[in-house]
C-alpha cells in the first residue's frame, strides 16, 4: 500500500524538523559555550550544561532566576545597559563578570541576541557566554608586566640620570638604545641628537664635525668612523667587542675615562667618567712625593755634609789627645794625664752625641740601612758587657760575669742591636746607686727572645714613663749630674722597631728599673769567623809587635792638620816610612814612583775625588795590587758601602781611633810580606 505524496512530504518535513531539533539539542549539550535563554521578564527559561558549569550550579537552580541574581552591583549595571539595548532589538557582544554559586567571579564574553515571535514581537533573549578568565588573567598579567616594565624603565632612567658617570648603551647593530644626561654633559652633546635614535657612528660624526675631539683622539675617531660604516653608509654590526679602557683629554682640558663593556647580546655599554680631579690629585701626589724625595735627598746630603764638618775637627781633637795619652817618648805627668783623659772623655761623649743625632735623623728619613741576620745573643751581650766594664768600674757598679742566653738567636742587625744594648747597659750604670748592681736576663718567649736589663737605681716615676722614649726627654735627670742628651732611648726604640722588635719598661713598685727588648727568634745562626778581640785603650805596645820591617805608606790628604795627625799616629810604628801628598795627581805620581805597600786615601779631595784616584790606581799595572784604605769624615752607612763596593780594602771613619788604625796598618803590612 503506497503513501500519498502529500503525506510523504509532511513526514519528511517532520523528520527534518526533528533531526534539526536533535542536532540543536546535541550541540547545546556538548558545546563549551554557555547557552542562557531568558524571557522578557529577564527570568531564566533554559541553560545548557556549559552555562551551568560556568556558574558552578545546576539547570534546576538556574531556572526561574533573573540575570541579576548572577552578578554583583558593578556588573548589574552592565546587564541593565545591555538589556535596554536588547529591548531596542540590538544584538551585540560585551564582557561581563558573572557571580558563581560559590560567590567567585568568572569573566565572560556574551554574544546577546533578542528573540522575536512570528508577529515580530520580542519574547526574550539568548546569551551565548564564553569563559574568558584565562584571557583576562593573561591580559592583566601583560598589563601588570607592562606597568612594571614601565616603572622599572622610569626607575632606570632616574637612576642613570643621578649617576656621576655618563652611560651609553649600543645594540648589536650599532644603534643607541639607552643613555643618560651625564653622558650628554661630559661629551657636550645636544639632547636633540639622541631623540632621533642615532647610531654610534652618528655620535662620533657629530663630535668630529662639532670640533669636540682633539689631537690623537680626533684621528682615532676618524679611523673608527670609516671602519664602522658599511658601503651604503649604514652602521656595520659591532661583532665581537673587547673590553676596553682609555682616557681622553677634551679640548677644554678635562680628563675623561672611557670604559667599554661587551654586552651579552652583541652590543656594548660605555661609561664616561670625569677624572680631572683625580688626575689633578694624582699629579699633586706625585709632585708631593717627588718633593718629599727631594727633601729627603737634601736632608741626606745635609747629614752627610754636617757629619763631615763635625767629624773633621773631632778628628784633630780626639786624634791629638790619643797621641798625647799614648806617646811613649814624651810621657805625661799625672796632672797632664788626667787632663788628657778628661779631654778624651769629653770628646768621645761629644762624638757619641753626634752619632746619636745623625742616627735618629737617618731613621726618620729612611736613610738608615739595616743588615738583619741570625745573631747569637750570648756572645753579643758578652761583648757589650766587656765594653761597658770600665764605665761600671768607675761608677762602682757590679756587672754580671757572663751573659745569660745559652744558644738563643735573634733575627737582627748585630751592630744596631749592640748599639741598643750598650745604651740600656750604659743607662743602668749611670742611673744606678753606688755599690749597686746591673742584672741581665735572656729568655725565649715563643717566637720572640726577651732581653732585660735591670738596675738598683731610684727607678722612674709612673707619671714620667709615657715620655721615656721621646727624643730629648731626660725627665728629672736633666737637673742632675749625669751626662746625656735624651736621645739614647728614643734612638733605641726606633732601631728596635726597625728590626721588627719591641722595647719597653716593666711596671714595678720596687726601686730600680727594668728595660726589656723583644726580637724575632730564629732557630740558629750560621757559623761565623773567629770573634774580633774587644778594643782596648791605648795603642799596641811595641813588645807585642813583630820585628820592625821597613814598609812604605802613602797618605793622600789635603787637610794639613789631618796630615800632621796621621804622621804622629804612624810614628808609633818605627818600621813605617810615611809619604804624604796634598793633591790627588801628586799622590798618583808618588804611588807610581815609590810603589808603597799601603795607600791611605781621603775621599773628598780637590780636583778629583778618592774614587777616581782609586780607579786610576787600579788601572795602572804598576799600582793595581797596592791595598787602598779609605780615610774619610763621611761616616754614613751608604758612604761605607759605596767605598767597599768600589774596591777599597777597608774604610776608616774620622775621628780616627789610634788602636783601630794601627791594628789595620799592622795587618795589611804583614799580609804584604
Amino acid at each position: 500500500m503506497s503513501v500519498p505524496p502529500d503525506d510523504s512530504a509532511a513526514r519528511d518535513g517532520a523528520l527534518s524538523r526533528l533531526a534539526r531539533q536533535d542536532m540543536l539539542t546535541l550541540l547545546l549539550e556538548r558545546t563549551e559555550q554557555g547557552y542562557w535563554l531568558i524571557d522578557n521578564d529577564l527570568l531564566t527559561i533554559d541553560a545548557n550544561p556549559a552555562m551551568c558549569r560556568m556558574l558552578r550550579t545546576t539547570r534546576e537552580a538556574m531556572l526561574g532566576t533573573t540575570i541579576y541574581d548572577w552578578v554583583d552591583a558593578e556588573n548589574e549595571a552592565i546587564f541593565r545597559h545591555h538589556v535596554m539595548l536588547r529591548a531596542q532589538g540590538v544584538a551585540e557582544g560585551y564582557t561581563i563578570a558573572l557571580r558563581r554559586a560559590d560567590g567567585t567571579l568568572v569573566d565572560c564574553y556574551n554574544n546577546a541576541t533578542p528573540v522575536f515571535d512570528g508577529d515580530g514581537r520580542k519574547i526574550g533573549a539568548i546569551g551565548l557566554f564564553s569563559d574568558i578568565s584565562a584571557q583576562r588573567r593573561a591580559e592583566r598579567q601583560v598589563r601588570l608586566t607592562s606597568e612594571l616594565l614601565a616603572h622599572e624603565s622610569r626607575v632606570l632612567e632616574r637612576t642613570l640620570d643621578t649617576l656621576d658617570q655618563g652611560v651609553l648603551s649600543i645594540d648589536a647593530h650599532g644603534r643607541v638604545n639607552a643613555w643618560n644626561r651625564r653622558f650628554l654633559e661630559l661629551l657636550k652633546l645636544p639632547e636633540s641628537l639622541m631623540e632621533g635614535n642615532p647610531s654610534f657612528i652618528d655620535i662620533i660624526a657629530y663630535q668630529i664635525d662639532a670640533g669636540l675631539l682633539d689631537g690623537a683622539e680626533l684621528e682615532i675617531s676618524r679611523k673608527r668612523l670609516v671602519a664602522m660604516r658599511q658601503a651604503d653608509g649604514s652602521p656595520r654590526p659591532l661583532g665581537v667587542v673587547p673590553r676596553d679602557h682609555y682616557r681622553r683629554t677634551t679640548p677644554d682640558g678635562r680628563e675623561i675615562e672611557i670604559t667599554t663593556f661587551p654586552g651579552p647580546d652583541g652590543g656594548l655599554v660605555r661609561t664616561y667618567s670625569d677624572i680631572t680631579a683625580r688626575v689633578d690629585g694624582e699629579q699633586a701626589l706625585i709632585a708631593a712625593k717627588e718633593e718629599a724625595e727631594r727633601a729627603n735627598r737634601a736632608k741626606s746630603d745635609f747629614l752627610s755634609r754636617i757629619s763631615h764638618e763635625l767629624r773633621t775637627p773631632m778628628n784633630a781633637i780626639l786624634g791629638f789627645a790619643q797621641l798625647l795619652e799614648s806617646d811613649p817618648r814624651h810621657p805625661l805627668d799625672a796632672v797632664q794625664a788626667t787632663r788628657v783623659q778628661e779631654l778624651l772623655r769629653g770628646g768621645r761623649h761629644l762624638l757619641a752625641l753626634i752619632n746619636d743625632v745623625l742616627d735618629v735623623t737617618r731613621v726618620e728619613t729612611g736613610a738608615l740601612t739595616l743588615v738583619p741576620e741570625p745573631v747569637a745573643v750570648a756572645p753579643l751581650v758578652d761583648d757589650c758587657l766587656h765594653l761597658v766594664a770600665p764605665m761600671a768600674q768607675a761608677c762602682g757598679v757590679r756587672l754580671p760575669a757572663r751573659a745569660p742566653g745559652g744558644t738563643l738567636h735573634v733575627h737582627a742587625d748585630a751592630v744596631r742591636l749592640k748599639q741598643v744594648l750598650l745604651n740600656l747597659l750604659g743607662n743602668a750604670i749611670k742611673y744606678n746607686r753606688p755599690g749597686g748592681e746591673v742584672r741581665l736576663s735572656v729568655r725565649g718567649e715563643g717566637s720572640r727572645v726577651r732581653i732585660a736589663v735591670s738596675d738598683d737605681g731610684p727607678g722612674i716615676a709612673a707619671a714620667d714613663r709615657p715620655r721615656l722614649f721621646q727624643a730629648f726627654e731626660r725627665l728629672s735627670a736633666q737637673h742632675g749630674a749625669v751626662e746625656g742628651s735624651g736621645i739614647g732611648l728614643a734612638l733605641s726604640k726606633q732601631l728596635t722597631e726597625a728590626m721588627r722588635g719591641e722595647i719597653g719598661i716593666e711596671d714595678a713598685a720596687d726601686p730600680g728599673a727594668t728595660f726589656w727588648v723583644r726580637l724575632p727568634r730564629v732557630a740558629s745562626a750560621p757559623m761565623a769567623g773567629a770573634p774580633v778581640a774587644p778594643a782596648t785603650s791605648g795603642a799596641p805596645a811595641a813588645a807585642d809587635l813583630p820585628p820592625p820591617l821597613r814598609r812604605r805608606v802613602l797618605y793622600i790628604e789635603d787637610n794639613p792638620t789631618n796630615q800632621v795627625l796621621m804622621e804622629g799616629m804612624l810614628a808609633q810604628r818605627p818600621g813605617v816610612a810615611l809619604s804624604m801628598a796634598t793633591w790627588p795627581e801628586e799622590g798618583l805620581a808618588l804611588a807610581r814612583r815609590e810603589r808603597p805597600h799601603l795607600v791611605l786615601l781621603d775621599i773628598q779631595l780637590p780636583g778629583i775625588d778618592g774614587y777616581e784616584v782609586l780607579r786610576r790606581l787600579r788601572a795602572d799595572p804598576e799600582t793595581a795590587a797596592i791595598p787602598v784604605v779609605a780615610v774619610s769624615a763621611n761616616a754614613m752607612a751608604a758612604d761605607v758601602q759605596a767605598a767597599l763596593a768600589a774596591g777599597f780594602e777597608h774604610y776608616l771613619a774620622k775621628p780616627l781611633d789610634l788602636v783601630e788604625l794601627l791594628a789595620l796598618v799592622d795587618r795589611l803590612l804583614q799580609a804584604d810580606d
